[in-house]
Parts: C-alpha cells; structure tokens; sequence
C-alpha cells in the first residue's frame, strides 16, 4: 500500500497554513490556495496525467491538453460539491479523436484515483474535443 503524507503548520498569514508536501510547499487557507479549489485541481491534475501518458502511449502527437474546471458547491454547510464539469480541449494535428474518446473513458472508469474518490458523491461530467495547432503555433 502506497503511503502519502502532507503536514501542515500555521504560519505568520491569518488563517492560512504551510503545506509541505513531497514536492514542496504552499500556503492553504484565506491568503492561499482555498482546499475546494485544489480539489477541482486535484481532479484536472489527475485526468491530465492519465491523458498525456495513455494518449503519448497511443502515439498520438498531443501538442497541449487544456483542461477546464467548473465546481458548483452547495449553498448550506458543509458547502460540497454537487456538480463539477470538465471540458477537455487536446491540441495536435492528426490526432484521432477515438483515441481522445477512449482515454478519457479510461481515466474516469480506471485510472483517476480522483474522479474515483468523488464520483459517488458528485455529478461529474466530461467533455472533450480535439482541436488543430495550439494558439501559439499557428501564428
């Protein structure tokens, strides 16, 4: 069984926290990153992963992956989430949109550890599309 460990510590900001994780640290709280963002981050971050991996994997020529995330929680407390949206935009010529089709099904049915921990509590819908060259490359 894989361990993780996080710690946080006040720090000198009110109401706000120094999380030291693996790879470094951040400030949780009022004057940092807000914990219900970065589970929408958490949830992007782990699709993302799976899908440059699996689509590199399928030897697609992914340029960029854009990933937008859109959380609407409830108004009385606990303020969960009830409904998050993703829309995935993959970037690259001659990408098969299949391919785009059955990896995001393989993330969210296998692989997203995140998606697999709030499905049951959060309608969560994903939409994709593949797009030609990144914004950058075309001019």
């Amino acid at each position: 069984m894989e361990e993780k460990r996080v710690s946080l510590k006040l720090s000198e900001k009110e109401h706000t926290y120094t999380a030291s994780t693996s790879y470094g640290e951040l400030p949780v709280g009022e004057k940092g990153y807000r914990p219900v963002e970065l589970v929408l981050v958490a949830l992007a971050g782990c699709m993302g992963v799976d899908l440059s991996h699996i689509l590199s994997k399928k030897r697609q020529k992914v340029q960029d992956i854009n990933i937008k995330v859109v959380g609407r929680r409830r108004d009385k407390h606990p303020r969960v989430y009830e409904d998050i949206e993703l829309e995935v935009e993959v970037y690259g010529e001659d990408i098969n949109p299949k391919a785009v089709e059955d990896t995001v099904k393989l993330s969210v049915e296998k692989y997203c550890s995140v998606y697999a921990m709030l499905r049951n509590s959060v309608n969560i819908r994903v939409r994709w599309k593949v797009l030609g060259k990144t914004d950058s490359e075309q001019k």
